[in-house]
């Protein structure tokens, strides 16, 4: 659970200060953007056109466009790179927010996460473009207008990413329970992790990883699992013997089945005896 979640208005003592430095550009033909030094307070980036690349303190962002934004924190090393034939457009907006309460700059663990795909462009670009409208203007209200908009900005950022979560998760329960099928479905098969994760389009490092999160167990102890309870049912209800059950499951070696079936069942597999029953004939009620 995010610090977010935990607090229902963990903005409601701060405030955001704006910055001189900001704007709206179309990134030049060989435009590569790469501070020389950390970022010194918040830059909120977002993308109004064009295609490009954004790293940040070493991950990368790809296919970055239209609604993809960014929350840049103070001490951030951002680089990032356009496609030569789908040149950028972007919003770029330096903030700081201090914590009211302390006096100090407010914990980044309160705000959104670095990187969202925003829901709704029109309404971001309202808010975005309204903050840029403020930054050159002076009047009265406007240091509390920006606070304001930009609080709401960050709420809007929140939810999003929330939905993004949400849509992952149940994208990542769907993958699963493919692999789950594809196990299931003919135990004794020798399929590698790699073969299982070619079978869902993901690299088997990364399939073993989710595997775990979502069962708590690994690919190959869940492998395991499934080919002992089709030996018990092997064993109790056909006439197979341990051997044609340990070859049938995938089992090389007789010994290994037989030590594995004992730790999962309490017994081992040659003490299991299939019975064949003669078939009984049907009753008759009158006694006819």
């Amino acid at each position: 659970m995010s610090p977010i979640e935990l607090n229902l208005h963990p903005l409601q003592n701060t405030l955001f200060a704006r910055s001189p430095n900001a704007g709206k550009a179309r990134c030049e033909p060989g435009w590569h953007w790469q501070p020389q030094r950390p970022l010194d307070d918040y830059d909120l980036w977002y993308v109004l056109s064009g295609k490009g690349r954004m790293t940040v303190n070493g991950i990368a962002y790809d296919d970055i466009g239209k609604g993809s934004c960014f929350l840049l924190r103070p001490g951030d090393k951002p680089e990032a790179t356009q496609d030569p034939f789908d040149r950028l457009s972007v919003i770029f907006i330096h903030f700081s927010v201090q914590d009211l309460q302390t006096g100090q700059p407010l914990s980044p663990t309160l705000l959104p996460e670095r990187y969202t795909t925003v829901g709704d462009t029109l309404l971001i670009e309202m808010l975005l473009n309204r903050q840029l409208q403020m930054i050159h203007s002076d009047g009265p209200w406007l240091e509390a207008e920006f606070d304001l908009i930009m609080k709401q900005t960050m709420l809007h950022l929140h939810r999003w990413q929330q939905t993004q979560e949400a849509v992952s998760a149940d994208k990542h329960k769907q993958l699963i329970g493919r692999v789950i099928s594809y196990i299931r479905e003919e135990p004794g098969r020798r399929a590698t992790h790699q073969d299982i994760a070619e079978h869902v389009g993901l690299s088997a490092e990364y399939v073993s990883v989710l595997f775990k999160k979502y069962t708590g167990t690994s690919i190959k102890q869940y492998i395991t699992d499934v080919r002992l309870e089709r030996a018990m049912h092997l064993l109790m209800e056909t006439p197979m013997n341990v051997t044609q059950v340990a070859e049938a499951l995938g089992y090389s070696n007789i010994y290994l089945f037989s030590k594995q079936f004992k730790q999962r069942y309490g017994t081992p597999p040659s003490q299991l005896k299939w019975k064949s029953e003669p078939a009984q004939a049907h009753s008759n009620p009158k006694g006819n």
